[in-house]
């Protein structure tokens, strides 16, 4: 358990004695992670950052933090809008030896209230988020990834072509490594998807993973920080809509779209953006799945763990057999579908 005095401490052997910290409070759920926001007082002028550390037992997501650091501390110079990163301690004895990642706190906020109030007005305030979105995803997604340095730590796809055939082989590997069980519909399923891996990306982008509503950092209708990195990859950006959490549906998509296409001067092609929206909906087996396996241990027995890791999966699984063996944009929509209603999977077949 983090107390403010041992916090304290921490924050004035890292930044100096002059430092106190004055309050802090967890945010949630923090389910893979937890997250506390830390407020000090230095010298008689206040700081605010962002503490983070692995939940006991380890993440959800089957990534280290320290890739989610170096992936921060890349963006930092770049135009893409991140939080300052300041440092990355391995095993602090303040978190019994897990890792803690520590960033400067962005004014800003996760949530736009009244964004989907009824009327003009909302609608088009609705389009402007959804298009600043746009702009800052293709602003990410033209980063020279060699000059940025993140050739040198992430795993790299051999060509565009090859994007989606690479992160379906890294993800198998991660599958075969985290799984409580066989999973052998999961399996089937993989088999199904390899039939119909895209190959059509524009190029190798740096991709951020979860991204869009809930999990930027928004000020004035305008994204301040992209917030959350562990998730990240190299690969097809159309893989990053895929995972946009609401953006196209918040106004035309086509214009959305096109809007991004404009800004980031390539093209994303729709029938790839169908696999993989498909496709998240198997990765998602894995990264609950891994979650669940500090529960089975009882190093971590927060019954979430359990939720996710055990009943979405069982969910996710039930998604997966209805789509199996059916095109993929038939398979697309039925997620689709699925998203209206995402506690009954059955409801996607109406």
């Amino acid at each position: 358990m983090i107390d403010q005095q041992s916090l304290s401490d921490y924050f004035a052997a890292h930044m100096g004695g002059d430092v106190r910290v004055t309050r802090f409070k967890r945010t949630f759920p923090g389910i893979s992670r937890e997250t506390f926001l830390v407020w000090t007082d230095e010298g008689g002028s206040e700081g605010s950052y962002v503490f983070r550390t692995d939940a006991l037992g380890g993440p959800i997501c089957p990534v280290p933090l320290d890739y989610e650091y170096r992936i921060i501390k890349g963006l930092y110079p770049t135009a893409v809008p991140v939080a300052e990163p300041l440092w990355f301690d391995p095993a602090p004895a303040l978190t019994e030896g897990r890792p803690v990642m520590v960033r400067r706190m962005v004014d800003g906020s996760n949530d736009l209230p009244g964004l989907y109030d009824e009327g003009a007005q909302a609608a088009a305030r609705r389009q402007r988020v959804a298009l600043d979105h746009a702009e800052k995803l293709a602003t990410l997604h033209a980063l020279d990834l060699e000059a940025t340095g993140f050739t040198a730590f992430v795993d790299m796809p051999a060509s565009a072509a090859d994007c989606a055939l690479f992160d379906f082989n890294r993800w198998q590997t991660i599958f075969r490594d985290v799984r409580t069980d066989p999973f052998p519909l999961v399996t089937e399923a993989a088999y199904w998807l390899k039939e119909h891996l895209p190959t059509t990306a524009p190029r190798i982008s740096l991709c951020k993973g979860n991204n869009g509503m809930g999990e930027e950092i928004w000020k004035d209708d305008r994204i301040v920080a992209l917030s959350d990195w562990e998730l990240a990859f190299a690969g097809d950006p159309a893989q990053d809509w895929a995972l946009s959490q609401g953006m196209l549906t918040l106004g035309d998509a086509d214009v959305t779209l096109r809007h991004y296409e404009d800004v980031a001067g390539f093209a994303i092609d729709r029938s790839s953006l169908d696999f993989y929206r498909v496709w998240e909906v198997w990765k998602a087996v894995p990264t609950l799945n891994n979650g669940l396996r500090p529960f089975l241990s009882g190093e971590n027995p927060r019954v979430p763990r359990l939720n996710l890791g055990f009943g979405r999966v069982k969910l996710f699984e039930q998604l997966l057999a209805m789509m199996i063996g059916k095109p993929i944009d038939e398979a697309a929509h039925i997620v689709a579908e699925w998203r209206k209603s995402p506690y009954r999977p059955e409801n996607a077949a109406n």
